[in-house]
């Protein structure tokens, strides 16, 4: 029996043998805690890099991309992307058509060589980039970088209009001009309605369509018929595409062969066969002419197709003893004449280093056209 009442319980040690070693104390050493467990006052290890990290940088990739992809599409149809104008000022009854595409034409080798340099050259002289920055400021037009296309028609072969067309201001092209002529102290010039008139012939007739197409004829009657916007170039199938592109209707066939009837009756006879025709000249490495003729009513293709190869068989003959222009008589050898349908195919290689020489001349001739202007602009100024 014990001595006491309560029973004493018995005393814990002070050393136990649990072999688990105790958490560290606050504070303590971090390099004490085991492989895997952070002290109490250590910052924790940035996280790894992983798939959700990734996917972010894909997103914000893909909305870069969205946004470059963006702002190109809003500068080419805000900037760059042209709706063509030109051709829709081409006169109800012009029968000779030409288009040229500019953008196209200045990547264009020989051009790029021979006539783009004169542009280099106007802003290399102080008098002449002086008169082309006037011009820039009067009309609001940089040339030529705001021309897309010019379009060149006639209506007989003697009255001509040139249309131009591209990122041309409205209502202010003549305007413009005129401020310049009277600025310039042009000879014979006056204003007429809308019109500025040049010279007293005329020598030109300057308008502007709706539109901002600028119009350049001869005269006053072919540049008020192409003011106004219609949809004749359709009735002349011009091409839509190509850096030259032409049209012929049935009235320049007939009288082109009332020109050369006395000299090439067997041409004449050909010409009048033929009712209209169309086509493009490609450029590049290789040039190549393509040419479509619809026959008159009547005429088979097949026959009109024989009688153009026998025509240009003759041709080859009378040119061998003319000289070469712009390499014509390579492109007339190696020409073939093909019934496709109801019309008959012409098609052609232009020679390059003709297209070449014919840049090389051309570039020549305005120079000297150029230098001559120059002189007589400067003749009276040196006057005593």
């Amino acid at each position: 029996m014990p001595d006491t009442l309560i029973e004493e319980e018995p005393i814990r040690p002070t050393v136990t043998d649990d072999p688990a070693t105790p958490a560290p104390a606050p504070g303590g050493d971090p390099a004490e805690a085991r492989p895997g467990e952070r002290g109490a006052g250590e910052r924790p290890p940035p996280p790894r890099p992983g798939r959700p990290r990734a996917a972010a940088c894909l997103l914000a990739a893909l909305a870069l991309l969205a946004l470059l992809a963006g702002a190109a599409l809003g500068v080419y149809f805000f900037f760059w992307r042209y709706e063509p104008t030109a051709r829709r000022h081409i006169p109800g009854d012009a029968n000779i058509v030409i288009r040229l595409e500019t953008a196209e034409l200045a990547l264009f080798g020989p051009v790029r060589q021979h006539l783009l340099p004169l542009l280099d050259e106007s802003a290399s002289d102080a008098s002449r980039a002086s008169r082309k920055a006037r011009l820039e400021a009067a009309t609001g037009l940089d040339f030529p970088s705001d021309l897309r296309e010019i379009v060149i028609a006639s209506t007989d072969a003697t009255s001509w209009v040139a249309l131009a067309g591209g990122r041309i201001p409205k209502d202010r092209f003549v305007a413009g001009m005129e401020k310049v002529a009277r600025d310039e102290g042009w000879d014979g010039w006056r204003r007429e309605g809308d019109l500025l008139i040049v010279g007293t012939r005329p020598r030109a007739v300057i308008g502007q369509a709706d539109d901002g197409t600028i119009v350049l004829g001869t005269d006053v009657e072919i540049v008020n018929a192409a003011l106004p916007a219609s949809d004749e170039w359709q009735r002349l199938d011009l091409p839509e595409q190509g850096p030259v592109t032409f049209a012929l209707t049935s009235a320049a066939w007939s009288g082109a062969a009332g020109v050369v009837s006395a000299v090439l009756p067997r041409a004449g006879a050909l010409f009048r066969r033929v009712d209209h025709a169309s086509g493009a000249l490609t450029l590049g490495a290789e040039p190549a002419l393509a040419m479509r003729l619809a026959p008159v009513s009547g005429e088979a293709a097949a026959a009109l197709a024989a009688d153009t190869q026998a025509l240009l068989g003759s041709l080859k003959l009378a040119l061998a003893v003319l000289p070469d222009v712009a390499g014509a008589r390579a492109a007339l050898e190696g020409a073939q004449a093909l019934a496709q349908g109801d019309q008959v195919e012409l098609q052609t290689r232009w020679p390059y280093e003709g297209l070449d020489r014919a840049c090389a001349d051309l570039a020549q001739r305005a120079r000297a056209a150029r230098d001559t202007l120059d002189a007589a602009k400067a003749a009276p100024s040196a006057a005593p």
